[in-house]
């Protein structure tokens, strides 16, 4: 860790203390890019949208603010590891590096559940179900890969 890591951090943790003084769940997070701090956020209760992970919120503002969806070489600086969702997210964003504190299992530890969600597959797994309208989702698929190529 360097003296940067430990200063972008402490953004997110200054966020993770927000959060619980609102009654949140204390999780912050903050994207940073060549020494400039991104955007800074926490919270999920308070958006009343399960997918509002501090990860997502960050990623969203820089994503406005930048005007662009590639976040290339940006460093995610979060309080707690990341959740599948938020991990593909940076993904998708182009984020390769992430920087947490706590661990899920931590977490886990600490309160039996995520974000009050069950930990253990067998209690609200969820179901999928593929291969419905197959053809057709292909075909939209393939247009849109098309006109990409030209």
């Amino acid at each position: 860790m360097s003296n940067d890591d430990e200063e972008y951090m402490a953004i997110a943790l200054e966020q993770a203390g927000l959060a619980l003084l609102a009654g949140e769940a204390p999780v912050g997070a903050s994207l940073v890019r060549d020494g400039e701090v991104l955007a800074a956020a926490n919270g999920v209760i308070a958006e009343l949208d399960p997918t509002a992970h501090a990860e997502l919120r960050v990623i969203r503002e820089a994503a406005r603010r930048w005007r662009q969806l590639d976040l290339a070489g940006a460093r995610l600086y979060v309080t707690v590891e990341p959740c599948a969702m938020c991990r593909a997210a940076c993904h998708y964003a182009g984020i390769t590096q992430i920087v947490f504190g706590a661990r899920l299992q931590d977490l886990h530890a600490l309160t039996g559940n995520e974000l009050g969600r069950p930990v253990s597959n067998d209690q609200g797994a969820v179901s999928i179900t593929g291969d419905c309208c197959r053809d057709q989702c292909l075909d939209l698929l393939q247009a849109w890969a098309a006109r990409r190529a030209n």
